[in-house]
């Protein structure tokens, strides 16, 4: 009986994980369109300004380096939503495998019951 509680509580921790971990990827999905939104507009600006006689290559390097910080935060914020992404993938996996091991033993423990009766 000891493994079935055992089995029960990882089952309302993991499921506990997963739902925080789901409510988190729902902000960074949101934190990281915002923060790309602020990247694309600034570089868009920044394009508008530099000088129109450059060449269109300069022209993009040059409003590159004008937003740096807002794409390196972009990247980041990315980044930071696919992690967690990964995160709720490994956590359902682990969920799913501890719902099989408790099947498993729920199985166990009835064909017990009928052998010892």
């Amino acid at each position: 009986m000891s493994d079935q509680i055992q089995i029960n509580n990882e089952l309302i921790r993991i499921s506990k994980a997963l739902a925080e971990a789901s409510n988190e990827y729902t902000r960074l999905c949101r934190d990281a369109a915002e923060t790309r939104d602020d990247y694309e507009i600034s570089k868009a600006k920044a394009m508008l300004k530099v000088g129109r006689d450059m060449k269109v290559d300069q022209m993009k390097a040059t409003a590159t380096l004008t937003v740096e910080a807002e794409m390196r935060a972009a990247h980041i914020a990315e980044a930071q939503r696919e992690a967690m992404k990964e995160r709720i993938r490994a956590l359902e996996a682990v969920l799913n495998a501890l719902q099989t091991r408790a099947a498993f033993l729920r199985a166990e423990i009835g064909l017990a019951g009928r052998l010892t009766a």
